[in-house]
């Protein structure tokens, strides 16, 4: 018998929310810099904690920029969510 994942409903959530903040950002171009900024931090933080440590390290790369004044490569944060599975 399978034991089911605690998590399984809190990483579906994850996972729709990666989708629509990856369609946010090819609708934008992820401007504002602050809104960008607020889904890269939450990113950063859940992808870590779901399994997704390629999310997470692009997501907090993204903050890292533009708490330092510089323009975000969003490239590999695209590359990491494009690369997430559907949510279920």
């Amino acid at each position: 018998m399978t034991t089911p994942d605690p998590l399984a409903a809190l990483r579906g959530r994850f996972l729709e929310r990666a989708a629509a903040d990856l369609a946010w950002i090819h609708a934008t171009g992820g401007t504002p810099a602050e809104e960008l900024l607020a889904r890269a931090h939450k990113l950063a933080g859940a992808g870590g904690t779901f399994g997704f440590a390629a999310v997470s390290e692009a997501a907090a790369a993204v903050e890292d920029d533009i708490r330092e004044g510089r323009a975000a490569d969003l490239r590999p944060l695209v590359s990491a969510l494009e690369g997430l599975p559907p949510a279920n």
